[in-house]
């Protein structure tokens, strides 16, 4: 009995994609109205917006006006995926099909010419161009090949989703056709022949030239590196190469010309190899779960022959005309991937995020799908094969065949999940998981290491004989700014994947015992290797955090230096005790060293990660554009705006420490004696941020000037409860907790029946703190954060101004003529705070804008060079860089837009004469860097002192606010960028520094 496959052929599991605006859908029409002329009849509502948005290239996303959630990179880098796997699966099998005679390097080398073509191909196809979605930066008209092949490749992976792989496979056809035709005819070349069975740098040329020119006769000798020589004649060098290449084969490797493919000759059919149990048991056992015919047997059965067993038994192998699994396990490989891909595509377009990460399946898996099934005991090996049982690799290479074999016998079906076998779910789990799999060591250590910035590098030492050799792989890791190698070596194993494995193993074990929460305690009684490989990975990290900036969450995410500990101070501080004690006091910071504030800016991370207060601020000013008139302001509004502005005004503060028996009597004084505290209170020193907690929470209770009592719950930590008897409104109280709860990390504000508790907890601090430990309690006593104290000035003159709307619409009027003037003052006032509104919202979007999402820079460049075109004035010129290389950058496209904006916004108001603007980039393994620079005036001094200070800048600006360059040092220092003056003999230029993205799916060209 078969298995259902959940989502196979489930249209509705694509209503994510099937949002897509009718009206994209009528600008698809031309691709659509085309992939009718090749069977795609009457296609509904759902099928035409799909493939609409398959229309949709990269680029366009952050500038498309789209209202669907789902339309995400990650979708389309899925549909490109899927449609790459699909290509590769059809080239595979229409050689398979249409050539009498295959060898598997052959059809490697079929496959490889249809994919390297097909860019070209496509960007003759009118149909895409036609209807693509790109964005303003690129011509419609010169498209490259690799956008029209994204696009075709996006499409193809969208019509495979649908079930409509028929039509996908008649798309292909025509290409698919020529370059195997194209293959056919090199074929013929004896050259080609000769220089692909040993080799192009094995084989040497002499040529000998006789005769007059108007009848030339070139003589040609060919040799390869053992000294065997062919020799021809023609009337060119090239005829006479070929001859002479064709006497090479025909004396010494005849076997490679009669191994060649050939079209319109039909394929030899195989006979099933003399009954060998348990060999043709288990073909038999085949045949009946994938409900086969008898004549798929010889097929499969030569699934599970291996090359040893057939060379030992060439006669009989050729008797039954038979051959190795080596082709089967080609074709097989091919559907595996795509079957594997199909359902990673479907989990994408059904849960969209903003990347697609994709994982190949690794011989290990394969491997373990063949002998889970018990097809092992079947396989037909060489006697010294056998004596040394089934490596990984040839394990893997017989399942891979087996389902080439099937896929063959069941006529090239377009999934295998409608044929496969309910016995053989487990294996299907392998294959297309329901769940994405977890990476293998390899991949996670590669992940790991270009975070930290650490170069890694293998070894091999082979071991044994060709047939069952055995691995051992040794691991070089790098550090650059230790200027040190070290090498680690990893146990044996079958294979170079398994032996680079089990060194990632050895380094990912010593990284997750690092991470632990007393680092010194995890190495207790380990070797002396084990212990310095583990102060090599914590010395590199150190010295990567001392003199760099780093991408903060990725280093959180891999667990790196303890950073992930930043959301609870005391584990924080223990695991930096551990940290000092393993390296033994032999880290020597720099007085500017950066390791405060990478600590800092993973306590701001773990703090605040949903950003909460930027997040009020921006619905704040959301609610502040729907008052149409004075009146519609509420008290409620503008209190929420004095915390708001108290709050801004705190984190922008230096503020000194003070005691809490000072700061009772202070509260005492201010508040006139309604507010009753303890006699006695402990002595405990606050910072400024817990003041300004306290006394927000004082000012909050006492709101309605009833008597409040401040009661001690305890000392450690210190708990203190206010209490009023009339308590404040609920929704309000819990507002302005929520708010102040974010300001430090170690005071609590929370809303209670009658008031409000605070707690104020602290980590208890070494009395002679290592080198990082110092760094922690550095970072643990946040600094003044100017760019807040700015926004806390906006916030000021705008509730100012929206409190003088409401008291000049408030005021009495004894005149029909007052009660004008005081409604047009009171409307002035509003205006102006709409306007200040306006400014706040510019300066303080930076802040909300970062995301988890990347971009490709060298194309965004480009594009968004050409929205600034398009504005730009005609005296000002603009270069635009070119996009040399893939490079993906993280930091989501909104928020490098808010970056350029700003920065190209400075440079257009400086070249107020006209002038030239200049875009460059260029990047490294690490990072990426983008230059922006005019040809102006050059930046005024007491801007570049602003900015080294980290003040706000006084905009000079009609409306400017001055906050724009302190707005885009804070993004870039959340996603682990810089931004930095570069000197310049003449104008201003601004160097940008960008982490590269995590790595996701290769996009294939």
């Amino acid at each position: 009995m078969d298995v259902a496959k959940p989502g196979v052929r489930e249209h509705a599991g694509l209503g994510v994609l099937e949002q897509c605006a009718e009206a994209r859908a009528e600008e698809a029409a031309p691709a659509i109205e085309y992939l009718g002329t090749l069977g795609l009849v009457d296609p509904g509502p759902g099928v035409r917006n799909t493939i609409a948005l398959a229309m949709v290239h990269s680029s366009y996303c952050h500038e498309s006006r789209i209202d669907s959630p789902g339309m995400t990179k990650g979708v389309l880098e899925a549909l490109n995926a899927l449609g790459v796997a699909f290509i590769h699966r059809e080239a595979a099998a229409r050689i398979y099909r249409t050539t009498a005679t295959t060898a598997s390097r052959s059809m490697s080398t079929g496959v490889a010419r249809v994919v390297s073509t097909f860019p070209q191909w496509t960007s003759s196809q009118e149909w895409i161009r036609q209807s693509a979605a790109l964005s303003v930066g690129l011509d419609r008209e010169n498209l490259s090949p690799k956008i029209t092949a994204f696009l075709c490749r996006q499409v193809i992976g969208a019509l495979c989703l649908m079930g409509e792989e028929a039509v996908a496979a008649r798309l292909l056809s025509d290409h698919i056709g020529t370059e195997l035709r194209r293959q056919l005819d090199s074929v013929h070349d004896s050259k080609s022949v000769l220089e692909e069975s040993l080799g192009r740098d094995t084989v040497t040329y002499e040529y000998e030239r006789e005769g007059p020119d108007h009848a030339a006769v070139f003589h040609a000798v060919v040799t390869d590196t053992r000294h065997r020589h062919g020799e021809g004649t023609g009337r060119s060098k090239k005829a006479a190469a070929r001859e002479a290449a064709l006497d090479f084969l025909r004396r010494h490797i005849p076997g490679a010309l009669a191994a060649r493919p050939q079209t319109g000759v039909r394929r030899p059919t195989p006979l099933e190899l003399p009954a060998r149990e348990p060999h043709a048991q288990t073909v038999r056992r085949i045949q009946g779960l994938f409900r086969l015919p008898d004549t798929a047997r010889p097929l499969l059965s030569q699934a599970l022959v291996h090359g040893s067993w057939a060379f030992e038994n060439r006669a009989e192998m050729a008797r039954c005309r038979q051959q190795d699994y080596q082709v089967l396990a080609h074709l097989g490989a091919q559907a595996l991937i795509y079957e594997h891909l199909r359902v990673a595509a479907q989990h994408m377009v059904k849960e969209p995020t903003g990347k697609f990460s994709f994982l190949t399946l690794s011989n290990d898996i394969y491997d373990s799908a063949l002998r889970q099934t018990g097809l092992s005991v079947g396989l037909l090996l060489g006697t010294g094969q056998k004596t040394n049982g089934i490596p990984t690799e040839v394990g893997a290479d017989a399942f891979q065949a087996v389902i080439g074999a099937v896929t063959v016998a069941a006529g090239f079906p377009a999934t295998l999940a409608e044929k496969w076998p309910s016995r053989w779910e487990p294996i299907w789990q392998l294959v297309a998981p329901a769940t994405p799999r977890p990476a293998d060591p390899t991949t996670l250590l590669e992940r790991t290491a270009r975070a930290m910035k650490l170069q890694v590098r293998h070894e091999f030492r082979v071991e044994g004989p060709h047939h069952a050799s055995l691995h051992t792989a040794t691991g070089i890791l790098g550090s650059a700014p230790l200027g040190l190698d070290t090498k680690v070596e990893g146990s044996t194993a079958v294979g170079k994947a398994a032996a680079k494995h089990n060194v990632s193993l050895v380094v990912l074990n010593s990284l997750d015992r690092l991470a632990e929460r007393f680092p010194a305690r995890a190495f207790d009684g380990a070797d002396g290797r084990d212990r310095s490989l583990a102060l090599f990975l914590l010395a590199h990290q150190a010295y990567v955090l001392a003199t760099e900036t780093v991408p903060i969450q990725r280093w959180i995410d891999a667990k790196l230096f303890g950073l992930h500990l930043a959301d609870n101070a005391a584990d924080l501080l223990e695991w930096a005790v551990g940290a000092d004690e393993l390296l033994g006091l032999t880290l020597r910071l720099q007085p500017d060293s950066l390791l405060p504030a990478a600590f800092r800016n993973a306590i701001a991370n773990a703090a605040d990660p949903d950003h909460t207060l930027d997040t009020a601020l921006a619905h704040a000013m959301d609610t502040l554009e729907q008052f149409e008139a004075p009146e519609d302001m509420d008290q409620a509004y503008l209190q929420h705006l004095v915390q708001l502005c108290d709050v801004y005004r705190c984190l922008g503060a230096d503020d000194p420490d003070t005691d809490l028996s000072d700061l009772a009597a202070d509260w005492q004084i201010l508040h006139r004696g309604r507010v009753t505290v303890p006699i006695s209170l402990p002595h405990a020193r606050l910072t400024g941020r817990e003041r300004a907690v306290l006394d927000a929470a004082v000012s909050t209770v006492t709101t309605n000037r009833e008597p409040i009592s401040v009661e001690m719950v305890a000392d450690r930590p210190l708990h203190l409860r206010f209490r009023s008897t009339e308590s404040p409104a609920p929704d309000h109280v819990e507002k302005i907790c929520a708010l102040w709860s974010k300001v430090t990390r170690t005071a609590i504000m929370e809303a209670t029946d009658h008031g409000i508790d605070v707690i104020i907890s602290r980590a208890n601090t070494p009395a002679e703190p290592g080198p990082v430990t110092q760094a922690v309690v550095d970072a643990l006593r946040p600094g003044p954060e100017p760019y807040r104290a700015a926004v806390a000035d906006l916030l000021h003159d705008l509730k100012n101004q929206l409190v003088a709307a409401r008291l000049a619409s408030a005021e009495p009027a004894e005149t029909r003529t007052g009660r004008l003037q005081q409604q047009l003052t009171a409307s002035r006032h509003l205006d102006s705070a709409h306007s200040l509104a306006l400014r706040l919202r510019a300066a303080t979007s930076l802040l909300g804008s970062h995301g988890s999402e990347s971009v490709e820079l060298g194309g965004f460049l480009r594009h968004y060079a050409g929205t600034v075109l398009a504005r730009l004035p005609a005296k000002i010129s603009l270069a635009i860089p070119e996009a040399r290389r893939a490079v993906r950058v993280a930091v989501d496209a909104r928020a490098l837009t808010a970056v350029l904006d700003n920065l190209v916004g400075n440079a257009i108001e400086a070249l107020h004469d006209g002038g030239a603007i200049t875009l460059a980039w260029t990047a490294d393994d690490y990072e990426a860097a983008v230059e922006i620079a005019d040809n102006g005036p050059g930046l005024p001094s007491d801007i570049a002192d602003a900015f080294a200070s980290g003040q706000r800048v006084r905009s000079t600006k009609a409306g400017g606010n001055g906050l724009g360059l302190l707005g885009v040092r804070s993004l870039l220092a959340r996603v682990g960028g810089q931004l930095t003056p570069v000197a310049t003999h003449s104008g201003t230029a601004w160097l940008i520094t960008l982490p590269l993205a995590a790595p996701t799916t290769s996009e294939s060209s």
